[in-house]
């Protein structure tokens, strides 16, 4: 392990705005069949893996996101038992569907065996077990693979896959068609959320296309955004649904009652009150995706690409 205090490394947040980080040092660095695995340890935000160069998260606010990314959809669900994981490599995510003693069965989905393994060496604060709960079945595929050949149906569905960089491994799973694909692995009253990318004043072509990918597919659809203080920025996700809810219709003290409910312990974030936060966007933001545009489709699937990455040319 060298040591890397003059390495600066660079978070970007739309083509033009990134975060600086200084790193104190290598922790692992590795490149798997699908792509460059690295986790290294920051001075300001401890241990944060990149996959081919893009930031995933920081081990200091990381519960945020992942907070913000699973406790809505399942706290909005009545009863939800089955739950699907595509992506989430840290194993943060699979930490937080777990915390509800209704859930039966977590399936995660992750395209590359290579990124759980160093998280399960390095990364114990994200995961804390998580991977051997007797509930998590673990799953190396291509999540729309695994989808196109799955006859299982879940209550909650949670696509946590890196940003649709134009050549990285997840712009086909931000398309319409994809999204058609995981509708029909829902049960009755089941929810989606997907991780929609950054918000920032200048930079909210994609989640806009994005949010306008979902909207193609599924009648009920809420946007919403958390600010990171690691990446600066707000970021944001999208809860959908085939049937009616109104996540801004359960107030603070039914989300407080349902977490009681579930003997839901461990949360540092997420409660009644940042419930309804979460749900209130800025104008700039609900304007952005509210103007006609087209969705991300197989054909012409969004593609971003940011000048910092070292992956690119």
């Amino acid at each position: 392990m060298s040591l890397l205090r003059h390495r600066w490394m660079l978070d970007w947040a739309s083509p033009w705005e990134y975060t600086a980080h200084a790193v104190r040092r290598e922790v692992f660095h590795a490149r798997s069949e699908f792509q460059d695995i690295e986790i290294v340890e920051t001075e300001g935000y401890g241990r944060c893996l990149l996959l081919d160069g893009e930031v995933q998260s920081f081990e200091l606010d990381e519960y945020i996101y992942h907070e913000s990314l699973v406790q809505p959809a399942l706290v909005l669900h009545a009863d939800p038992r089955r739950v699907l994981v595509i992506g989430g490599g840290e194993g943060a995510t699979l930490r937080e569907v777990l915390r509800h003693r209704s859930v039966e069965q977590v399936v995660m989905v992750d395209l590359d065996a290579q990124v759980i393994a160093a998280a399960r060496a390095h990364l114990s604060s994200f995961h804390s077990g998580a991977f051997d709960d007797p509930r998590v079945r673990l799953e190396f595929a291509d999540g729309r693979a695994f989808l196109e050949r799955c006859h299982d149906r879940f209550d909650a569905v949670f696509i946590d896959v890196t940003n649709p960089m134009a050549d990285g491994p997840s712009f086909r799973l931000f398309t319409v068609e994809f999204y058609e694909i995981v509708r029909a692995h829902l049960r009755p009253h089941g929810v989606v959320t997907i991780q929609s990318d950054a918000v920032t004043l200048h930079g909210l072509a994609s989640a806009a296309t994005i949010h306008r990918t979902v909207r193609a597919v599924w009648p009920h659809v809420f946007p919403y955004a958390v600010f990171l203080p690691a990446y600066t920025t707000d970021w944001s996700f999208t809860l959908a649904s085939s049937t009616p809810i109104d996540p801004l219709a359960m107030s603070a003290g039914a989300v407080n009652d349902r977490l009681a409910m579930r003997q839901v312990a461990g949360l540092r974030f997420y409660d009644g009150t940042t419930h309804e936060r979460l749900f209130r966007l800025p104008r700039y933001v609900r304007d952005a995706f509210a103007r006609d545009g087209e969705p991300s489709r197989d054909a012409a699937p969004i593609r971003e690409s940011f000048p910092g990455l070292t992956h690119h040319s």
